[in-house]
């Protein structure tokens, strides 16, 4: 029977291994350290978030055991981890552009040589009267002359078949007031 002073003691072990600190192994804790970052910067390239909870994991894990080696130990690796990880970050930023995944995800392209309307076009049809093709709401068609052009109603909603006349041209459009 366990009664009071008994002299039942509970140890928590603060360490991993019973053995000292310079006869702790530290393959496990490299291989769990190097698989880990490995998988983060396969995480970058492929991104599937998997793969780098997996790698962080993993990494925390081995410096988690390279504890059992000493504070200084831990802190090595601990840092070797955070400048690893930056210079996969920089590494990722830098090469992601050139491979098939980093083009398909970055738009390159340009607007040099993209098809802007001129406002020069339409610029002799301002002060000109023609009749809504469309209901403007407020924008729509309007037909100048025989010609059919997008327009813009400053007096918001034009019924199809209104006059109306032109006050000002854009890029590919022009701005019409009803006729009065």
């Amino acid at each position: 029977m366990i009664g009071k002073g008994s002299g039942i003691r509970i140890v928590i072990p603060m360490m991993l291994s019973a053995a000292s600190p310079a006869e702790v192994s530290l393959v496990l804790p490299i291989g769990l350290l190097v698989s880990g970052l490995v998988l983060i910067g396969v995480e970058f390239f492929l991104p599937t978030v998997v793969l780098g909870f997996l790698g962080a994991v993993i990494s925390f894990a081995g410096i988690t055991l390279s504890a059992a080696a000493g504070a200084t130990t831990c802190a090595v690796f601990s840092a070797v981890f955070l400048v690893v990880l930056t210079l996969e970050f920089f590494a990722f930023r830098r090469l992601l552009p050139q491979t098939a995944i980093g083009r398909s995800m970055i738009n390159v392209s340009s607007n040099e040589g993209a098809a802007v309307p001129a406002a020069a076009g339409f610029a002799v049809y301002v002060g000109k009267t023609g009749k809504a093709v469309t209901v403007l709401a407020p924008s729509g068609t309007v037909e100048i002359d025989d010609t059919r052009i997008e327009a813009f109603s400053l007096d918001g909603f034009v019924e199809r078949g209104a006059a109306v006349i032109v006050t000002e041209a854009g890029s590919g459009r022009v701005t019409v007031r009803r006729s009065r």
